[in-house]
């Protein structure tokens, strides 16, 4: 009787050690990579979603922005950010597939897995001037101007 007691103790025992061990997961939140605008294109239909010179984004006073040539034919404009290699982390877009983007009011870009295409559609052929303002730490919010 008592070795079958001492043999149940020892189970439970091993049974306990292990719910304690915290495995390889660590116990705090996972930090987000910062986005990095510097390294951003601006990629769609309009430039075949590749990474070009012409797309990348430049340094504005309190933003970042790339000014592109759009022709007004009433079929909208898919796009999204990301860098030359389409870094998961780097990826910015919006929270759901076709999220339309109107002129002049500001949208918050979802990144990473939740980035999906954009849309936008001018009204008229003219350049346009898609600026990005924020960070990682806060929300990044896409503006499109005319210029």
């Amino acid at each position: 009787m008592q070795k079958r007691r001492f043999a149940m103790v020892a189970v439970l025992l091993v049974f306990l050690a292990g719910c304690t061990q915290t495995g390889m997961y660590p116990m705090y939140p996972e930090q987000k990579p910062r986005i990095v605008f510097s390294d951003w294109y601006l990629r769609g239909v309009f430039n075949w979603w590749e990474a070009k010179p012409a797309y990348q984004l430049q340094r504005g006073n309190s933003k970042w922005y790339v000014d592109v040539e759009l022709i007004a034919d009433g079929q909208p404009y898919d796009f999204k950010f990301s860098n030359a290699n389409w870094t998961l982390s780097q990826t910015c877009g919006g929270s759901y597939k076709g999220l339309r983007v109107i002129l002049s009011e500001p949208t918050v870009l979802s990144c990473a897995e939740q980035a999906e295409n954009l849309q936008f559609i001018p009204k008229t052929t003219a350049t346009y001037r898609f600026a990005v303002t924020g960070n990682t730490d806060s929300q990044i919010i896409l503006t499109i101007t005319q210029l």
